[in-house]
């Protein structure tokens, strides 16, 4: 089980593989700040647990968390992706 201390930490230490095993997590203020957090560092591999989890989670409040962070997740990736789109290749 961890602590609101540990999410904070692997936040802090770009810990995605950590973050989304607490999505596990048994307590479920747990679970929605490492949702949270994952939503903060946009990292691709999050998206699925994310997706999952905001259709899956048995308490509403992780669900919403969940979502609002795969928002975040799917926004950055969009916004990545535009980028590369957008880009004026270069002239020799």
């Amino acid at each position: 089980m961890a602590t609101l201390d540990d999410i904070d930490a692997m936040r802090d230490a770009r810990d995605v593989d950590g973050l989304i095993r607490a999505l596990d997590d048994e307590d479920e203020f747990v679970r929605s700040q490492a949702a949270l957090s994952l939503g903060t560092l946009a990292d691709p591999k999050a998206r699925e647990p994310l997706d999952r989890m905001r259709n899956e989670d048995p308490s509403a409040s992780v669900r919403e968390a969940a979502g609002t962070a795969y928002k975040w997740v799917v926004g950055r990736l969009q916004e990545v992706e535009a980028t590369r789109e957008h880009r004026t290749p270069p002239t020799w």
